[in-house]
């Protein structure tokens, strides 16, 4: 009869040790994403010329000739603390994946890639560019995390 009791209060302890580790292992999640998106503020929020803090300067383009779809990405990039200074149309409308072309700043170019899940970061640097870089969007930018509000399709 004793031996019956202590298997049940073995069970129980397992049980508990099993919601313990969950409870643990969530927890580390949390905090681990906490601190990725704490690193990528401070990344995407660098020093100007002048001092202050400013945030990474992407031009949008749309690649893809579906209208308004380069607006509703704005919002999205916007949402993650980025300063869209154009939004229009790329020179051609075939592409087929999109891009991000870093301009000057590499590094937080390629977290913002990592971020918004664009595969094709390209680096072409060049000193005399305004913004930082040009996200330009494919015919696959409903795979891009913006935060997309609407559908977009070619008969619009």
């Amino acid at each position: 009869m004793a031996n019956r009791s202590r298997r049940k209060r073995n069970r129980r302890a397992v049980r508990g040790g099993i919601g313990q580790r969950i409870a643990v292992g969530l927890s580390t999640l949390v905090l681990v994403l906490c601190a990725a998106s704490i690193t990528f503020g401070l990344f995407v929020r660098q020093t100007g010329a002048d001092g202050k803090a400013r945030p990474l300067r992407v031009a949008l383009l749309n690649g893809t000739g579906i209208p308004g779809i380069a607006a509703d990405a704005q919002a999205g990039l916007v949402r993650l603390g980025v300063e869209v200074v154009e939004v229009g149309n790329a020179e051609r409308f075939d592409y087929r994946e999109s891009i991000l072309v870093a301009r000057k700043r590499g590094g937080e170019v390629s977290l913002l890639g990592e971020a918004i899940g664009c595969g094709h970061v390209v680096r072409q640097l060049d000193r005399e560019a305004f913004e930082d870089a040009s996200l330009i969007l494919g015919a696959d930018y409903r795979a891009l995390k913006l935060g997309w509000k609407q559908e977009k399709d070619l008969a619009e």
